[in-house]
């Protein structure tokens, strides 16, 4: 059965959405489910040709557990040990059929004879002794073998539907049916949500695509849009990290908070520096330790630009306006809804000091002053405070501008009086 008619199969019902736990204490796998080609869910070759489950090597007698609550489809019981090539339970030997709802089954099988194994039709709870490890049926050694099958008949055979892989990987699935997959040997634990998953994926170059020519010596900043492509949610904790090649004097910075699903941009303010071309990659990580799709920007670094316009000294692939001289990285940032410094972000929401208090830049125009201005007797703002939140003007200032504005007056006063002034 295809994987995508397995995820319809999933979604349809509650029970079959819950995830399994490892039905062991413990295990070494000796063989997974096979995908075609000896191929496993990694995309090697830890399995045999047309293997259907995942065999665990355990010794004799270790405690088999319910992955899932269900109740008992089937079971064969009273074998003795097997070998290659026996049919005692149809090659299974002892075995455990659970059926959990939804078409959903799993198998133990190669169980030691009167090992606990439950009565046909028992309810099961997840976690529950179904039996004892053995090497009953085609077996070659003591082992259990699992099996997932999916689109199980609830009144027919036990081995209706189809067996199905419960790792997800490259070269298996998209769903994992394990509570937590880790890296080969799942969880042990059953009830609650599954723990959450970290992921990131890569989405696209916002700024400074590959193969950009910058010039030694000047800042460019590089942003990525990427995307909460796991299961929890990237709060404080959460950064991108540098993982390889050269850092161009940019340090680790925190991310935005995402829930699943969301995608943000995260920037870096570098320096080129080298010669020719340079990459430096970068990782989400999670209190220090990296998880998800690698990512990087990799430049050409330069003497001179090959190409430079508007004559700043900076070339297209790093200048966001190579027709305007005033306009080019670490160029000063004006309150005009302009990126003039092309690190991505229009004003970078400059403050300027205004009364007592300050205002910010947004949409090319200052915003009004965080500290409302006095306003005389009469209703009019005080000196130094325009209606806009303009820019403080100190008291110094103040006085000296009345007293210019009266030297007029005190002039004329003292023309009608004949008095001369020194």
């Amino acid at each position: 059965m295809s994987r995508s008619l397995v995820v319809l199969a999933l979604v349809a019902g509650s029970a079959a959405a819950d995830p399994y736990r490892w039905p062991l204490d413990g295990g070494t796998v000796t063989a997974y489910y096979d995908h075609g080609n000896t191929t496993d869910w990694r995309c090697q070759s830890h399995t045999y040709s047309g293997h259907r489950g995942t065999d665990v090597g355990v010794p004799r007698q270790t405690q088999v557990y319910a992955a899932l609550g269900g109740w008992v489809k089937h079971r064969t019981d009273g074998f003795g040990d097997g070998y290659l090539g026996s049919t005692d339970g149809g090659g299974f030997g002892n075995l455990a059929a659970i059926f959990h709802g939804d078409g959903d089954e799993t198998i133990y099988a190669h169980m030691s004879a009167g090992s606990g194994i439950p009565a046909l039709g028992a309810t099961v709870a997840c976690g529950a002794p179904v039996g004892r490890s053995g090497t009953s049926g085609n077996s070659s050694g003591p082992h259990l073998h699992f099996e997932t099958r999916v689109g199980v008949s609830e009144t027919g055979s036990y081995y209706s539907g189809a067996a199905d892989d419960p790792y997800a990987g490259e070269c298996g699935g998209p769903i994992s049916y394990w509570r937590d997959q880790g890296t080969g040997m799942p969880s042990t634990s059953c009830g609650g949500p599954p723990p959450p998953v970290d992921d990131a994926a890569f989405v696209a170059d916002v700024t400074i695509p590959d193969g950009t020519e910058v010039v030694a010596g000047t800042t460019f900043v590089k942003i990525w849009r990427l995307r909460n492509s796991g299961t929890s949610s990237w709060s404080d904790g959460y950064t991108l990290e540098h993982v390889d090649g050269p850092a161009f004097g940019a340090n680790a910075v925190a991310i935005a908070a995402a829930a699943p699903g969301d995608e943000v941009e995260v920037a870096l303010t570098m320096t080129a520096a080298g010669e020719g071309t340079q990459r430096s990659s970068w990782q989400v990580a999670r209190d220090g330790a990296g998880f998800g799709q690698v990512v990087w920007t990799e430049v050409v670094v330069v003497a001179a630009p090959s190409n430079d316009a508007d004559g700043d000294g900076v070339g297209p692939g790093q200048d966001c306006d190579d027709d305007d001289a005033t306009i080019f990285p670490g160029a000063e940032e004006r309150c005009d809804g302009v990126d003039g410094d092309c690190d991505g972000a229009g004003d970078d929401g400059l403050v300027r000091a205004c009364c007592d208090g300050t205002a910010t830049c947004s949409g090319g125009a200052w915003g009004a002053c965080s500290v409302p201005c006095e306003e005389d007797p009469d209703g009019a703002a005080s000196a130094g405070c325009d209606a806009g939140g303009g820019e403080h003007t100190s008291g110094a200032i103040v006085l000296a501008l009345l007293v210019l504005a009266a030297v007029p007056a005190i002039r004329r006063a003292s023309a009608r009086s004949g008095s001369r002034s020194a």
